[in-house]
């Protein structure tokens, strides 16, 4: 099965973009790529109302604000991006941008946008709102998501009406590859901050109806840019968490796609007749987040003996079903190219209570934050204070609703769950979140001192070799000292009935190569 985000294909990705950037070649390739992509689709059945369903609930129709998969890949619907992963899952290929070429040793990315295209209130689509897109990503009051998503951009200018040049504060061979991304949707500069209450998108579909909570509907664009897609009428989006109504929902034909199941609703799915089930490896990974900004886990050695509290062969048993691999608290999963030999973080109560001593901690009490629309991150939560239990720590479990997760949780409690999906750039897996500009680094602290300067090292390399060493040294640090502890890493699982096709199940799958038999 394909899956165009994995992380082996990202490193090949990788190398595709420093060929480019030493050849200064242009996106020209894509464009067979994209052809290729079409002649497969000719085929495809014209019509029909897809039912997709997902764990979670949309939380927000502007794409850059958009946190749970399901708004996710209704942006991906609504919104176009600049570039797209190709068929061969390791080259970037065109959408909005026809070419994209290296200027400046690479500092500076030129880009040539598709002439015609139209937004959905039938305004033209042209470099001003590509420039006021990246504009909005760099204003981290409005930026959400989306904030640094594009890459170290200092600032992005038009040449033309269908020319833009993006500016960086160092060389990126990574920055084609970061357009293509869930938080990279191009917005019209006309009504950009209004996107949550009336999306105006350039994508297949536009939206039907909207019931915060409910449903929501998106209809196909007919004007679209891309004659031959979307295949679909329409889509339906609706939420469905506990895993037996999600079984339910499938085979009774209630629903067509659920997308982000548990491991048990697979297993439980399997052999079904007209069903079809699908579990395959990625680099999703669920956190155990210890801010380091806040007590008790400004001393990293706290942070550290949080790390040995988990049996995470048995949470992977429990939490997964074995339907994963065990993690070791760096992103990179084993197998990864870029990953070192490092020491393995097992349960340890005696190593746990020596690091507390050495920082002075005696009895805590504390709540671990958790969600059960983010399966099975409160398992995770269990564990961790099972294992906290065994060296004098009283931790009490919250799981809420995502919604109100999304806003009372994150870089505001200490401790507490989250998610991650694959990530395509080195800059997203190390800069966005261990840096202390970085978006997502939510304890917004160096975890070590200089790990600022050898992510900037890291970002600003173009030598693979080179790169990779870097990296090495880095990676040590960061499983030590950060604030992330990462015990397993996810199979990726879905369902759909055999009438869907063209589904690729993957997180964020493109909905406009879906089609469904009559």
């Amino acid at each position: 099965m394909n899956r165009r985000h994995s992380i082996l294909d990202a490193i090949n990705r990788r190398r595709f973009l420093e060929a480019t950037f030493a050849a200064g070649v242009s996106a020209a390739a894509g464009a067979t790529l994209l052809g290729a992509t079409r002649a497969r689709a000719q085929a495809a059945r014209k019509g029909g109302d897809l039912r997709l369903a997902f764990p979670n609930a949309i939380d927000s129709l502007d794409p850059h604000k958009a946190g749970s998969v399901a708004g996710q890949t209704l942006s991906g619907a609504l919104f176009d991006n600049l570039t797209a992963f190709g068929p061969d899952n390791v080259s970037v290929v065109p959408r909005l941008a026809v070419s994209w070429r290296p200027e400046a040793g690479g500092q500076e990315w030129v880009l040539d946008l598709r002439q015609g295209v139209k937004f959905h209130d039938g305004s033209d689509f042209t470099s001003a709102d590509v420039v006021a897109t990246i504009a909005k990503s760099l204003d981290k009051a409005r930026a959400g998501y989306a904030s640094g998503i594009f890459g170290p951009v200092v600032e992005a200018r038009p040449e033309g009406t269908h020319t833009v040049r993006v500016v960086l504060s160092q060389p990126f061979a990574d920055f084609p590859v970061s357009c293509a991304g869930r938080w990279s949707r191009i917005m019209p500069a006309t009504g950009i901050d209004a996107q949550a209450e009336t999306p105006n998108g350039t994508g297949p579909f536009k939206l039907g109806s909207h019931e915060q909570g409910t449903s929501t509907r998106i209809v196909r664009n007919e004007a679209y840019w891309d004659g031959e897609r979307p295949h679909l009428d329409s889509i339906s989006f609706f939420q469905i968490a506990e895993s037996v109504s999600q079984q339910a929902a499938i085979r009774g034909g209630a629903v067509d796609v659920i997308n982000q199941i548990g491991s048990e609703t697979y297993l439980a799915l399997q052999n079904i007749p007209g069903v079809v089930p699908y579990s395959q490896p990625s680099g999703r990974y669920q956190v155990g987040y210890t801010l380091a900004h806040l007590d008790p886990f400004k001393d990293w050695r706290v942070r550290l003996a949080f790390k040995h509290l988990i049996d995470r062969k048995a949470l992977l048993a429990s939490a997964l079903l074995g339907q994963g691999v065990v993690g070791n608290d760096v992103q990179l999963p084993p197998g990864h190219p870029l990953l070192v030999d490092l020491p393995v973080h097992d349960q340890d109560f005696a190593k746990a209570r020596s690091l507390l001593a050495e920082a002075g901690v005696g009895s805590l009490a504390l709540d671990i934050w958790t969600t059960s629309e983010r399966p099975p991150s409160p398992k995770m939560a269990l564990a961790i204070k099972e294992g906290a239990a065994a060296v004098g720590i009283d931790i009490t479990v919250r799981d809420i609703p995502f919604t109100e997760y999304r806003a009372n949780v994150p870089r505001k409690m200490p401790l507490f769950t989250s998610q991650w999906s694959d990530t395509p750039t080195l800059f997203e897996l190390f800069y966005l979140v261990h840096h202390t500009k970085g978006a997502a680094n939510y304890s917004t602290v160096e975890i070590a001192p200089g790990t600022d300067a050898r992510i900037e090292a890291i970002i600003a390399e173009i030598d693979a070799a080179r790169r990779k060493q870097l990296v090495g040294e880095l990676l040590p640090i960061i499983q030590e000292r950060s604030d992330r502890i990462i015990p397993y890493f996810q199979n990726f699982f879905a369902v759909s009935t055999d009438r869907v096709k063209g589904f690729n199940p993957i997180e964020l799958f493109d909905v406009r190569d879906i089609w469904m038999e009559a």
